[in-house]
């Protein structure tokens, strides 16, 4: 083994020998915008030898516009430089053999003002453009008011959506991740920069799906990619320290707290953000929202207390870059909850009410890290640990009543439980990838491990009553639960130029998992309160233990072409995965299941055109086989909630799922009119579903796992936005339909002989958004409108639809008067039909507020602003599954107002950000000196 080990060593350092003879000559430089002197990040930068002009080398610029080409032999070439938006640069260049690099210093583009049209020649600045995949938005373009932070910006952009959760979409894709001027802030949780980072300081919101680490080093586009947003910072906050202190406090003795310490520079960046309100901001994922716009705190999940800390960093040199965050969150939340609910049984249904009283409190605290080093310009290798510890405290009462089709009780039940839980985990990735020519051979390693422990102790009791046995039935348990997983993975990847603009990719990976699983249970009715008892009320029959080992290998091959206006790719890949699993039950019974052997394939293709820079189609689809999970393959039950019961099923078949996406972006610079377009369709085979059975008598389920043909789903999103004719006046709609069948199997009846019925559950849903704004010096206007079906329909129940409606009239405007004062104000009418329970609850939201500027540079603000004025506030959501329709209702925080103060502050000698004017920079002498946009003309 040691010698294959060392001839596969010899021959790797033989190979990057061989590719690197004759090839000594690096040319460098760097690209920048000739009107701002600002770094071109991801300009592509290609070297074409002369005198045909065949591609000799290529590559993107870094985020500071910095670029270094793979070697290269002596002799005449032409350096191709391209950006977006400005006018491509030819550039001669002379290599001899008497030298080993070529600076080439600073390459200044200039703007391509055919290109930009109007936008260009007006010096206005469009409220949305499209380039290439990028669709850029200019903060100016959507005002705010006075303290408002990211999160109240992003609310404004046309398509995007911002749930009471934190959950962003745009354009129907949801955001999972925040970048800073190109680079990562606080890792993969969006909700810090949009509850803490003020939307002042922001230029720019470009959206993105954001290549990896692969296509974005070897320059080969792999088709793997995330969306996200990425924050432009405005020139003129880029020179020193700035800062935003916040102190607020209100009736109700609701208070809110901040800070937000940030350094952005070219090569490197430091911010501190800290937090403490309880105004239902949720732990660190959902920090505190400082200087939160008029809409208040969200209606959410309770009422939360929450207190929160981080440190996000970046460095780059040229030859290295780290980055990374700490981030420390506590929250404590409580709840009432109210619900209603139908399971669907065949041609008849059963119907619930509950109601539930809980307290959570919860500590979390992750540490995050990046470290991307070039020892040289063919070879990039990248590290990514991170680790995570949180520790929660729970507590909870409910009562639920069921009853049958025709409404008559079944069962009626009270609750209670307590539990307290620790999870820890620690990840990490090590990559390093090697260009072996110019021409896109390529080689990559990979290394990835993984580690996590969890452990709860939990009390449950509970009593109820069943109507048609008269029977009263007491639970009290203890349940000691543990889990353990540890992964590891290393993978290898081969990238060979096959003929001009076409690429073969090859790559393999295997991967070791092992989970474990125990759960100690204890009749706990006879020893409370004496836990020291406890152990003698073991319970042989629901104590489990579950071991499982995995062992798969993966295999893929993909042939990509390159073009200057498309790009497609076709691949497949195979999985082979080998599975074993132990299970235990109490201390008598434990059983070996056969080893499993099943060969997953995944399917893909991918295929971009660009009709022009800003003219983009794309199709893409994703076929992938997956196994089912641990969970859902033990014959174990879950006894979690008595009255449903779950077991796995060993005999589960593997799912494939087929995805299909297409997407269309169109932006016309004459007009600043953008278009953007998605379909998408999924369906997957031998989906793991639940066949349910219900007990009449008791009102109980009992769930157990099984593969289904039937489920599939469909959506549509088109967005359209435009500017009228003075351009003071912008109008944007939005559109969506979605449509989705879900398969189960039903019985009724405690017999195991019961008939089971299959039955699907059709769900429809139809949307449209409608939003006019109107923007000048004195007051800016918008106006919004929508409206929102859902059509719920189970097959075996035809002549029963459940349907519902929201409608949605609102608008919010903000008004700058003289002295440095400004009112803004909210109003938001929503109107529901057709939920259950009596929670068609209509609502008016109506916040405002009123806000002044004062000392030196206007750093200072002080502001009264009242939410929920007419004690509307309600929070309501429905879940469908392919068994249940619910409709839930949450507590509030209701009507109250506060007083806040607003510092900020700088160390670069300009003035304070205060009022922005509509064009983004300076207005009244008291905004950034040189910040943001050009103004717009009138």
């Amino acid at each position: 083994m040691k010698r294959l080990s060392a001839w596969w060593v010899l021959t790797l350092l033989c190979t990057f020998s061989i590719f690197a003879q004759n090839k000594v000559i690096t040319v460098s430089g760097r690209v920048i915008e000739s009107d701002s002197q600002e770094p071109a990040a991801q300009a592509t930068v290609q070297l074409l030898s002369l005198p045909d002009s065949a591609y000799a080398a290529g590559i993107a610029s870094s985020n500071k516009g910095w670029f270094t080409l793979p070697k290269v032999k002596a002799g005449k070439y032409i350096l191709k430089v391209s950006y977006i938006g400005f006018r491509t640069k030819f550039v001669p260049v002379q290599l001899s053999n008497n030298v080993t690099e070529k600076k080439m210093g600073n390459i200044s583009l200039d703007p391509d003002a055919v290109m930009l049209g109007e936008a260009v020649i007006t010096a206005e600045a469009p409220p949305v453009t499209v380039k290439a995949d990028t669709t850029e938005y200019s903060a100016a373009a959507y005002p705010v008011p006075e303290g408002s932070m990211l999160e109240d910006l992003v609310k404004k952009i046309p398509g995007a959506e911002v749930s009471d959760e934190g959950k962003i979409t745009i354009n129907g894709k949801e955001i999972k991740k925040i970048m800073v001027d190109g680079k990562e802030f606080f890792s993969d949780d969006p909700k810090v920069s949009m509850k803490n980072l003020p939307a002042n300081m922001i230029e720019k919101v470009k959206a993105y799906d954001k290549k990896s680490d692969m296509a974005r080093i070897t320059g080969i586009d792999d088709g793997d990619e995330e969306p996200v947003l990425d924050l432009t910072v405005k020139k003129g906050m880029k020179k020193g320290w700035i800062g935003n202190l916040i102190a607020g406090y209100g009736s109700q003795d609701r208070y809110e707290g901040g800070v937000m310490i940030s350094r952005f520079k070219d090569d490197a960046s430091l911010s501190i953000i800290g937090s403490a309100n309880n105004t239902n901001n949720k732990g660190f994922s959902e920090f505190g929202d400082a200087g939160q716009g008029l809409g208040g705190g969200n209606a959410g999940s309770g009422i939360t207390t929450a207190q929160s800390l981080g440190i996000n960093f970046a460095k780059d040199t040229k030859k290295l870059q780290v980055g990374g965050n700490v981030q420390y969150g506590h929250s404590n939340n409580d709840a009432r909850r109210k619900s209603s609910s139908e399971t669907f049984l065949g041609e008849t249904s059963s119907f619930a009410q509950s109601e539930n009283l809980s307290n959570r409190n919860r500590h979390d605290f992750r540490v995050d890290f990046r470290l991307e080093w070039r020892p040289d310009t063919l070879t990039t290798i990248i590290f990514r640990p991170n680790g995570s510890y949180s520790q929660t405290e729970s507590s909870n009462s409910s009562w639920s009543k069921t009853e049958n089709n025709s409404h008559s009780p079944v069962n009626e039940r009270e609750a209670a439980s307590s539990s307290k839980s620790h999870n820890a985990s620690f990840n990490g990735s090590l990559m390093a990838f090697r260009r072996l020519n110019s021409k896109g051979r390529n080689l990559s390693l990979g290394a990835r491990f993984g580690y996590s422990d969890s452990e709860s102790d939990s009390y449950s009791d509970s009593r109820t009553e069943f109507f048609e046995k008269d029977s009263i039935s007491d639970i009290s348990r203890y349940t000691d639960r543990n889990s353990d997983s540890r992964n590891w993975s290393v993978s290898a990847s081969y990238t060979e130029p096959v003929f001009k603009n076409h690429f073969l990719q090859l790559r393999y990976e295997f991967a070791h998992r092992k989970q474990l699983s125990q759960s100690l249970v204890y009749d706990s009715i006879n020893y409370y309160p004496y836990p020291e008892y406890i152990e003698r009320g073991y319970d042989n029959d629901l104590s489990t233990r579950v071991e499982n080992f995995y062992d798969t290998h993966t295999a893929d091959v993909s042939v990509r072409g390159i073009h200057p206006k498309m790009m497609y790719s076709v691949g497949v890949g195979l999985t082979p995965q080998t599975s074993l699993s132990e299970t235990t039950i109490g201390p008598n019974y434990k059983k070996n299941y056969p080893e499993q052997n099943v060969l997953n394939w995944a399917p893909s293709v991918m295929f971009r055109y660009m009709f022009d820079k800003q003219h983009v189609l794309m199709f893409r689809y994703r076929g992938r086989s997956s196994t089912p999970n641990i969970e859902d393959l033990q014959e174990v039950i879950d006894i979690t909630d008595p009255m449903n019961l779950r077991y796995g099923n060993p005999n589960l078949k593997p799912s494939f799922n087929n995805n299909f996406t297409l997407d269309y972006r169109k932006f016309v610079p004459e007009s600043m009119r953008s278009y953007t377009a998605n379909l998408f369709y999924t369906n997957t085979l031998n989906s793991v579903a639940n066949r349910m059975s219900y007990d009449p008598e008791t009102g109980a389920r009992v769930y157990k796992k099984e593969n289904v043909n039937g489920n599939w789903q469909a959506r549509g999103y088109f967005s359209f936005n435009t500017p009228l004719k003075n351009k003071k006046f912008t109008i944007s709609s939005n559109t969506n339909a979605r449509y989705s069948d879900a398969v189960s199997y039903t019985s009724v009846g405690n017999s195991k002989n019961a008939d089971q019925e299959l039955s699907t559950t059709h769900n429809l849903g139809l949307g449209e958004r409608f939003t006019g704004s109107y923007r000048s010096e004195v007051f800016d206007l918008s106006l919004s409108g929508s409206v929102n079906y859902n059509l719920v329909r189970n097959s075996k129940q035809e002549n029963s639809n459940r349907e519902t409606f929201d409608y949605y009239i609102g608008g919010n405007t903000n008004v700058n008067l003289p002295w440095q004062i400004s009112i803004s104000t909210d109003i938001n009418c929503r109107f529901k039909d057709g939920y259950t329970g009596g929670l068609n609850n209509n609502e008016v939201l109506w916040n405002a507020q009123i806000s002044k500027n004062f000392l030196k540079n206007n750093s200072g603000t002080i502001r009264f602003k009242i939410y929920d004025i007419l004690k509307q506030q309600s929070s309501l959501s429905r879940s469908i599954s392919e068994t249940m329709m619910s409709d839930t209702e949450y507590n509030t925080l209701g009507s109250y107002f506060m007083v806040h103060f607003v510092y900020r502050f700088n160390t670069f000698g300009g003035k304070a950000p205060g009022r922005r004017g509509p064009g983004g920079g300076p207005r009244g002498g008291h905004g950034y000196g040189g910040g943001g946009v050009r103004p717009m003309r009138f």
